[in-house]
């Protein structure tokens, strides 16, 4: 092994252990100082005169900011054990059990409250006992009761059902007579809508009851309402108490989502296609020439999954280097762990708030892909793609965000939500598997893991889903984009498929891992290691009850989850590839099947050029060596075997076979996006391809002569063979010369090709002319001279064929540097 390897086991073995010591270096020993109070729920409520309100009041008490890690923002400590008052303001006569609360080792609390007799607004304040200065006031409703918020209806249509309003005077009876003003705050259309309320100021009845009826706009979202009751008579002060309507249009919203979609994944190609055209297409062959040391095949798999922003693609190549012959198999794991690697820079790029660039960053690069320079255009293009990315992603967070408010949608989300159920409890391992599950069929159907990713960003920037819930599905997704790859090795060789099979198990294994450590906790509220280590060095707090920055801790957990299973498994490689080898065996007696024109390289046009000139290499090769024998080992002889003729025939066949998948092969490379080098190398190695087979023809001619030669009862003279072989080397110096030249960009090769072919020219015409003189003076057959002048007509065309390679050759080799 290389002697960078032998460094990188015990550095990567360092870094696994420094990444360790920051995880336990780094807990969270809580604070008493109460800096912030954080009301998870229960505000804004209403109810009847001496009722218990619906739902709990629940707090958070966190101390001061703390400093993360690597200099982020970091996050607040829970104020555990913190004592807290809970005390009716302003004359309210609400009721509190309990009225002093200690709060828990997440620095929760939760107490009930029950209306009093005096109706209309009444507060609550909460008051740290040893920070009164951070208490809070929370507003509830006594005497109101509200049938219809949160109600979900047809855009564009009346509610189906009012909106109600009961009100009831302290001693339980109907307050009737009372006027009830409902005002449009808000609407999903912003100032110009055509929503509005029918009855803006409705009287309630007998019963207390006050009625209207709304007519949502045209656009799906939220609708706010505010109820104000303005009636001190009758002991009733209450201002804007808000109500949500919710408009839903399932067609514009389901095509907003898939427009999106649609934009940020051609975004994302877009982009990509661009870099690699500034970067160069030659950028891909990284893969084949850095890929002999493991550390180095990382680096490479890396580098390329993030400029083309594509594992699968990654994956798809290698599997293509492979069946082609280019890469072993361990060459071919260290270019996938990196591949795991590069693929988290999209989910990095898309975690940053840089959606306002994205419209100055279309028409920018829609302007700049107007140029004719291909490096110019590339520029273009992934300025024009990164806008679009940034833009389609835009209109689905915004969509998902807007359906985050909508009953329906939120609890269809909750039976894969991986959040505790209670502080310091463990993650519910049947969400957590479902969450992989649907992480893993998403990217299958999308056959992009970055696009994935990119739709549980968006879940996550709407509100839809948690952190506890976006890292079981951005696992789901790493083992889901392994589908490419084994789909890809189906009809590749033994090794391919062990390839395949290895992409599989380093994501299967990182799952394993990650599942693992979901139930091994940290800290005082008990959160799994690794998603405890993500918060802590990316800025803000992602487990608070209003989740900051969550995004970037989703990106963040991505990439470090990749990084932290390459380094677990680095220095095993070999061993890696070892049990690859043994859950899928190559039998003792199978040969591994090439195949250099594989399909899977056409992504990569300079190496697909560079297989073609090798297979037309092989072609000139074999078809030398049939001319060899029909020549020497028939026709000089004067030897006639039929099983040879019949296995020079099938060899014939399969030069013929060779020229039409190298035409076809090239064809296919003509649809790719080639440079003006690569497209002019399309038509010279078709013509090469054509000579070749046509040296293949004149072996029948050849075998022809032969026996036409031994119908005559006569055999080559001996000054006959001696001239012929006289021919014959210098043809065949030309044939290996012109062989030699194909494989390698040296110059000399095609010269001495080039001077062999004017001297076989020369001595071809020579011999025919002393032939023809001694067929003159009759000391030879007539019918074996016409055999004998055919035979050197061959050999000179054989020699025109070989010529005409030559004369191509400086431009392969021209175009081979420059591929």
């Amino acid at each position: 092994m290389a002697p960078l390897s032998r460094i990188g086991t015990p550095l990567c073995l360092a870094l696994i252990a420094g990444f360790l010591i920051v995880l336990t270096g780094c807990g969270e020993t809580g604070s008493r100082t109460v800096d912030q109070i954080r009301v998870v729920d229960g505000a804004e409520q209403c109810a009847l005169p001496g009722k218990a309100f619906a739902r709990p009041v629940k707090i958070e008490l966190l101390g001061p900011q703390e400093p993360g890690l690597l200099g982020g923002k970091g996050s607040r400590s829970p104020a555990a054990g913190s004592v807290v008052l809970f005390e009716p303001a302003d004359g309210s006569d609400l009721k509190v059990e309990p009225e002093v609360v200690k709060t828990d080792e997440g620095g929760g609390a939760v107490v009930t409250v029950t209306a009093g007799k005096t109706t209309g607004d009444q507060y609550l304040r909460i008051i740290p006992k040893d920070a009164p200065d951070r208490s809070v006031t929370l507003r509830f409703i006594t005497g109101m009761q509200i049938d219809g918020d949160n109600e979900q209806y047809r855009t564009g249509s009346v509610s189906a059902e009012p909106l109600s309003v009961k009100l009831v005077k302290p001693d339980g009876s109907p307050a009737q007579g009372v006027a009830v003003n409902f005002d449009l705050l808000a609407t999903a259309e912003g100032a110009r809508t055509n929503a509005k309320i029918l009855t803006p100021t409705a009287v309630t009845n007998a019963d207390g009851i006050a009625e209207t009826e709304v007519k949502l706009g045209d656009r799906s979202g939220v609708y706010n309402i505010g109820i104000s009751v303005v009636s001190p008579e009758e002991g009733f002060l209450i201002q804007n108490k808000t109500v949500k309507l919710l408009g839903f249009n399932i067609i514009s919203v389901v095509i907003a989502v898939l427009g999106g979609l649609a934009l940020f994944v051609f975004g994302m190609e877009l982009m990509g296609d661009g870099i690699q055209k500034i970067a160069g297409e030659n950028m891909k062959k990284v893969l084949q020439f850095f890929a002999r040391n493991g550390i180095v095949a990382v680096l490479a798999g890396t580098l390329v999954t993030a400029v083309i922003q594509s594992s699968s693609a990654t994956t798809v190549m290698v599997i293509g280097f492979i069946n082609a012959g280019l890469l072993n198999l361990s060459q071919a794991i260290g270019i996938i762990f990196g591949a795991n690697i590069g693929t988290t820079v999209t989910a990095q790029i898309i975690s940053f708030n840089l959606s306002g660039l994205a419209l100055p960053a279309i028409t920018i690069g829609f302007v700049i892909t107007l140029s004719k320079k291909r490096t110019v255009k590339g520029w273009g293009e992934s300025i024009l793609g990164f806008g679009l990315l940034f833009f389609g992603m835009m209109m689905m967070s915004g969509e998902l965000k807007m359906l985050a408010d909508f009953p329906d949608f939120r609890n269809a989300f909750q039976w894969f939500d991986c959040r505790p159920a209670a502080f310091g409890g463990w993650m519910p391992i049947g969400a957590v598997l479902g969450a992989i599950l649907i992480g893993l069929v998403a990217t299958v159907l999308i056959q992009s893991s970055s696009a994935a990713m990119g739709i549980v960003l968006a879940l996550a920037a709407g509100g839809l889903i948690n952190f506890w819930t976006a890292v079981p599905l951005l696992i789901g997704t790493n083992i889901g984009t392994t589908i490419t790859a084994m789909l890809a090795a189906i009809t590749a060789n033994r090794v391919a498929k062990q390839a395949a099979v290895a992409h599989t198990l380093f994501n299967l294994f990182g799952a394993v891992l990650m599942l693992v450590l979901f139930y091994v906790p940290y800290g005082p509220q008990r959160i799994p290691v690794f998603l405890y280590f993500i918060n802590a060095i990316t800025p803000g707090n992602v487990f608070a009850p209003d989740p900051q920055n969550i995004e970037r801790h989703i990106a963040m957990a991505h990439t470090f989850f990749n990084v932290a299973v390459v380094l677990l498994l680095l220095p095993f490689i070999n061993q890696f590839a070892r049990l690859c080898n043994w859950l899928l065996p190559i039998p003792a007696n199978e040969k591994i099947r090439i195949q250099p024109l594989e399909p899977n390289l056409l992504s990569t046009p300079s190496v697909a050029l560079k297989q073609s000139v090798s297979v037309i290499r092989m072609m000139v090769e074999d078809s030398w060596k049939m001319v060899d024998q029909a020549v020497n080992m028939h026709f000089i002889a004067g030897v006639s075997d039929a099983d040879r003729y019949k296995a020079l025939a099938e060899a014939e066949e399969r030069i013929d076979a060779m020229q039409t998948e190298v035409t076809a092969y090239l064809v296919q490379i003509t649809r790719r996006q080639l440079t003006e080098p690569q497209s002019e190398l399309v038509p010279l190695l078709m013509h090469c391809t054509n000579d070749a087979e046509r040296i293949a023809d004149h072996t029948e001619l050849i075998l022809q002569l032969t026996d036409r030669l031994l119908k005559t009862g006569k055999k080559v003279s001996l000054s006959g063979k001696k001239d012929l072989r006289k021919l014959w080397n210098v043809l065949d110096d030309q044939a290996r010369n012109t062989i030699s030249a194909l494989g390698s960009t040296s110059p000399e090769q095609i010269k001495f090709a080039m001077k062999d072919e004017r001297r076989l020219q020369k001595m071809a015409a020579k011999l025919e002319a002393a032939h023809t003189e001694r067929l003159r003076k009759g000391k030879c057959q007539l019918a074996n001279a016409v055999i004998f002048i055919e035979m050197l007509g061959e050999m000179t065309k054989i020699g025109e064929r070989l010529s005409n390679i030559a004369e191509r050759t400086p431009e392969i080799q021209k175009h081979y540097i420059e591929l």
